[in-house]
């Protein structure tokens, strides 16, 4: 009896093992956590903006600064820059007048009915855009230069954790996009703001959303005047 009961005992452990060693390589073979690490979104005082609608907080309940400076007040801050506006030209040789880019233009595309926008239907604007998804699990304008294809501007999504992946994004909606611009762009910086405005003007057009600069305050002919002025 003793030797039968060693014996289921042996063999106890045995399936234990086993069962060890099969869990172990069954959590090695599952998709490992995708990275959601999206770029920062900032308004003109340098402070994180989380939310593409004031009364939309993102999930971590944090809502946009309301102390956010003008678009004319980061231009005209930018144009005094060291100069101080009185000089004729700065170390640079620029002429007093000459805008100096801000380090990354934000705009924000919004939903106007509280339901959002359907998954489906910015996954078909974004296509129309002609935006690739990429990098950071958002999508890109995609360009060639001299050193390869890289990426001009960014559109994520409205609210954290920024991220548009389409598997996900076609069972969901959401409040609205997020579009970022780093300055100095891989390209001509005129042509980068034209065409980062002419696109999210398209995508507010195809989604019927409401286009807003990074106060989250409508776009009007002034505030388009003064972004298309950062290109002149």
């Amino acid at each position: 009896m003793e030797l039968v009961s060693l014996i289921i005992m042996v063999l106890g452990l045995v399936a234990l093992v086993a069962i060890y060693v099969i869990s172990r390589v069954s959590r090695r073979n599952l998709p490992q956590k995708r990275d959601e690490t999206v770029p920062v979104l900032r308004n003109a005082d340098g402070e994180e903006v989380s939310s593409v609608l004031d009364d939309v907080p993102a999930k971590d309940g944090k809502r946009p600064s309301p102390n956010a400076r003008e678009m004319s007040d980061v231009m005209m801050s930018n144009v005094a820059g060291k100069t101080g506006g009185t000089s004729t030209s700065g170390a640079s040789g620029q002429p007093k007048n000459a805008v100096v880019l801000p380090p990354q233009l934000v705009l924000f595309i919004a939903a106007e009915a509280g339901d959002g926008f359907a998954g489906d239907e910015v996954l078909k604007a974004l296509d129309n855009a002609g935006l690739a998804f990429g990098e950071m699990g958002i999508f890109h304008r995609v360009i060639l230069t001299e050193q390869g294809e890289t990426n001009l501007f960014g559109v994520a999504n409205g609210v954290k954790p920024w991220t548009l992946v389409p598997e996900e994004l076609v069972e969901q909606s959401t409040p609205g996009l997020s579009m970022i611009l780093n300055l100095p762009s891989p390209i001509n910086d005129n042509d980068a703001i034209h065409d980062f405005l002419r696109t999210a003007e398209r995508l507010t057009a195809d989604l019927s959303g409401v286009l807003k600069n990074h106060e989250q305050q409508p776009v009007t002919p002034e505030v388009r005047a003064d972004l298309l002025a950062l290109a002149a």
